[in-house]
């Protein structure tokens, strides 16, 4: 597991990325695959709104982009990090490419569609995963909050 000082690191720069999604017009969120020791193999941010598709959000695009920049479909060598929650869409990628270790920023939106959290996702997924949440959550709500009001 990261230390605290890495993973809150590594979130300020999830956080950056997510200025990258809000400033073209799309959903506040991003998300990075690290490996055991917090080197970022890659980084992606929510593009459904620019992109004209709704499967688009960060998780997806990120593992999208590593599997066909690394040739495979097994990330289960590296960590998920995002700002927020994955929504059930999102957890269920990134468990079918077997990432086993997720940390996360603010709790997923109260009006999320379909109500699934990434806790609930986990009482389903055979096999074990770890969650690690409240990484910098405060600044990551405040960021998400700030962008919808726009």
């Amino acid at each position: 597991m990261l230390s605290i000082e890495k993973q809150e690191e590594l979130m300020r720069i999830v956080i950056e990325e997510v200025d990258v999604a809000i400033k073209e017009g799309n959903s506040p969120f991003a998300a990075i695959l690290i490996d055991d020791d917090g080197n970022i193999i890659d980084i992606a941010h929510n593009t459904a709104k620019s992109m004209c598709n709704p499967t688009l959000h960060a998780e997806i695009n990120l593992i999208s982009k590593v599997c066909q920049k690394l040739n495979t479909r097994d990330l289960s060598q590296y960590a998920l990090m995002s700002n927020a929650w994955s929504c059930s869409m999102c957890a269920s990628a990134s468990i079918k490419a077997k990432i086993k270790n997720f940390y996360f920023g603010a709790p997923s939106e109260g009006d999320m569609n379909p109500n699934i959290t990434v806790f609930d996702i986990k009482e389903k997924t055979v096999g074990d995963i770890s969650i690690t949440t409240g990484i910098l959550e405060e600044e990551c709500k405040l960021q998400i909050e700030e962008a919808r009001k726009n």
